[in-house]
């Protein structure tokens, strides 16, 4: 598929030479010596691990957040990416925040915010854990989230995990949240070294397995939203676990790097927007003092690299003092920023747990994640009081229903308790001031648009062919830049054709089709894949 003129393309990544300013956002000053101290032999130094190829940049933010059943190594998994045993730690460690259902690690470069769910995967849950996930998700990733990682074991699929995902996905974030989805398999050593082995085994589980199935759909049907690791605890005293953990770290990095940000926006529910609005002047206070220490640091690192080692001119000596005076002006300025970021940081903080504690937000959190059980239930169980038939669009899928039917089964009181409340009152007011009943709500909530997701791809296809007639797949290809520097298309040019070709198409369908135009996963679009997004999916629209 033109490998040969396809460069190696990553979005959200930084070259190895530069990975010293993901390091550390503050960088100390070197302390001169005499001449004689600078003749001195360098002491031995241990060897250094070899540059990592895939690192994000510094201060890109990309936003991470893990769930899955209760033992499927989602606190392993954390440690992993965050290159700590963070979530391991007391509740006092400075790098993780703790929320009621969230553990939030930042990188200290400020390249990943990295979110732990907490109560969605338990044996019980209850409505107290849904509200708590809906309102600590909003609170800690107001801006949404990026790569939504669905942990879970190389081992068999039970009903209770795929419910649970399907509740969480579909019902509590929004079927939206599904763009940014994917499955990583954890304990998979071997299918982690052979992408071959890995797909073979998506292939057959798809066949014998419907539950696996459900999964495979959800994800678009595209293998390479599966990440496969092995990720061994360093305490297990098994073989090169070092080397295994390093290799499952790349990995995953390797798709975060390529995760297309410019085509596939994050997931935002509801009360993430609510949260986003409310916080907005002390976000963007934020944002400018981390872009300041960010443009310092960079500055830093370029005084760094120019200095020379060993003995020196005296013209040498001259321009080196003169640099160092610079520097020292950097240091300066780098600590006066940092102290004002530590600052914005702090009156977020305060913002956030103004908004936790008010009573309308709150409110406005229960309401929702009450619909969201109300709707499901609905659905899966014919409608709590209702009238025995499932939704119509659930009933033509009778696996996703007996899924469904199975949570409420084994789940039972924990999620139907508060769905029978909800039903049950009819014509009171809402908390949040409403005058219509909760189930009158629901009904309405649960209304999709005119257009199933798959109807709304195909009458933005059918724009894309009529604005595009007369013109080959390859000439477009040409006129967007495609046979220039890498020879493929990017998530950002991808994005402004569709949107050229069909005006006012939302984000979120700019991102479903992206995912299908870049069948192969590798963060871009080369002439072949081209070919086929027009003849599979454009010229049939």
């Amino acid at each position: 598929m033109g490998a040969a003129l396809v460069k190696e393309y990553c979005p959200n990544c930084i070259e190895p030479e530069d990975q010293g300013a993901s390091r550390s956002l503050y960088v100390e000053a070197p302390e001169t010596g005499s001449a004689e101290q600078e003749e001195q032999e360098p002491e031995p130094q241990a060897p250094q691990k070899p540059p990592r190829k895939w690192v994000l940049p510094p201060g890109e933010k990309l936003t991470v957040m893990m769930f899955g059943m209760t033992g499927a190594g989602k606190s392993s998994l954390g440690n992993l990416i965050a290159d700590a045993p963070v979530f391991d730690s007391s509740d006092d460690t400075a790098s993780v925040t703790n929320l009621d259902s969230i553990m939030k690690f930042e990188a200290e470069d400020g390249s990943l915010v990295l979110l732990d769910t907490i109560g969605l995967g338990d044996t019980e849950i209850d409505q107290e854990k849904v509200v708590a996930s809906i309102r600590d998700v909003a609170l800690s990733a107001p801006s949404g989230v990026d790569c939504l990682l669905y942990v879970m074991r190389n081992e068999r699929i039970t009903d209770d995990a795929i419910a649970r995902l399907i509740y969480v996905t579909e019902y509590l974030w929004g079927s939206e949240s599904l763009l940014n989805l994917y499955i990583v398999v954890t304990c998979a050593s071997r299918y982690m070294q052979s992408r071959r082995d890995a797909e073979d085994w998506i292939r057959r589980q798809v066949e014998i397995n419907w539950r696996f199935k459900h999964i495979f759909t959800i994800v678009g049907k595209n293998p390479n939203r599966f990440i496969f690791i092995d990720n061994p605890s360093l305490e297990s005293g098994e073989l090169k676990v070092e080397e295994r953990r390093e290799q499952s770290h790349q990995v995953l990095f390797k798709s975060f790097c390529k995760h297309p940000r410019d085509a596939v926006p994050p997931f935002t529910q509801a009360m993430m927007k609510q949260v986003q609005e409310l916080t907005k002047t002390e976000q963007q206070e934020l944002d400018e003092k981390e872009r300041e220490v960010q443009r310092l640091q960079q500055e830093i690192n370029k005084t760094q690299k120019g200095k020379k080692k060993g003995k020196k001119s005296e013209a040498e000596a001259e321009t080196e003092a003169q640099s160092q005076a610079v520097d020292d002006g950097l240091q300066e300025l780098m600590k006066k920023a940092t102290e004002d970021m530590r600052q914005a940081k702090k009156a977020m903080n305060i913002k956030l747990a103004q908004v936790k504690a008010d009573k309308a937000f709150q409110d406005q959190v229960r309401e929702q994640a009450e619909l969201a059980t109300l709707k499901f239930s609905q659905d899966f169980q014919g409608g709590v009081g209702g009238d025995g038939n499932a939704g119509e669009t659930q009933a033509k899928d009778a696996e996703k229903v007996k899924a469904g039917r199975n949570l409420l089964g084994a789940l039972g009181r924990g999620l139907l308790g508060a769905a029978k409340k909800v039903t049950g009152m009819t014509g009171g007011k809402r908390a949040s001031g409403g005058k219509n009943d909760t189930a009158a709500a629901a009904k309405a909530a649960a209304q999709v648009s005119s257009l199933s997701p798959e109807e709304e791809a195909k009458v933005i296809l059918a724009k894309v062919r009529k604005s595009n007639q007369g013109t080959s797949p390859a000439q477009i290809f040409t006129s967007l830049g495609g046979w220039n520097g890498a020879g493929a298309l990017t998530p950002m040019v991808f994005a402004k054709f569709l949107l050229n070709s069909a005006p006012g198409t939302r984000p979120a369908s700019v991102g479903a089709l992206w995912w299908r135009a870049d069948t192969n996963g590798d963060g871009q679009v080369d002439i072949e894949e081209f070919k086929d997004f027009f003849k599979n999916h454009v010229d049939t629209a």
